[in-house]
């Protein structure tokens, strides 16, 4: 029998409680994992180096969607870096340590993460999002009310002058202006207030 390894995105874990999802995994025998380094502080490092030489304001790149419906609908004037998402940092982490192991499945949030990571082709690893495994798998637990995402926007407070638009609705509100502000960097969310929103933003 393969090894079946699984890494739960942040908004997994907050919608079901880390014990009743890894308990409803281990049924199936597939074992959770978890990060080993600090993803966040790389990121965040990583777009703090990029402004202090970016000669335009520089997108938030971490959510496919927003940048994609941004350069789509307003082409603004913005550096769209090419930094990974935390969520690939940790998958590449834990591509690493168990390739060879079984097969290794990250979790995301949403459809188009799960496509950005599958684009990177990395072997023995799957990028799925988590509704579409549980239904596969016939996961069926009770989910939580989330009132406030557990990656909520601020993620690059400190970092010089930002403005978060942190929904489709955001978006479009200010870029929609004749004129933008003065700013060093946007954080960009197409859902609202972060992922656990997905289903919502999209319907």
């Amino acid at each position: 029998m393969i090894n079946q390894f699984i890494w739960l995105n942040p908004v997994a874990l907050a919608r079901y409680g880390t014990d009743e999802i890894e308990q409803a995994l281990r049924a199936k025998k597939i074992t959770p994992v978890q990060c080993l380094q600090d993803h966040m502080t790389t990121v965040r490092e990583a777009y703090r180096c990029a402004l202090e030489t970016a000669a335009e304001p520089v997108a938030d790149t971490r959510c496919p969607l927003a940048v994609d419906y941004l350069k789509r609908t307003y082409r603004p004037p913005l550096s769209y870096l090419h930094i990974e998402p935390i969520l690939l940092h940790c998958a590449r982490e834990l591509h690493e340590r168990y390739c060879g192991q079984g097969q290794l499945t990250i979790t995301t949030p949403c459809v188009p993460l799960a496509k950005l990571g599958n684009a990177l082709k990395l072997e023995h690893t799957v990028f799925i999002a988590w509704d579409d495994f549980a239904i596969q798998h016939g996961i069926a637990l009770t989910e939580k009310p989330l009132h406030q995402s557990p990656i909520p926007p601020g993620f690059f407070e400190g970092l010089g002058r930002v403005r978060a638009l942190a929904s489709k609705r955001e978006i479009d509100e200010y870029f929609s202006l004749p004129q933008q502000g003065s700013y060093d960097i946007y954080e960009l969310l197409y859902c609202t207030q972060g992922c656990h929103n997905h289903a919502e933003s999209l319907a």
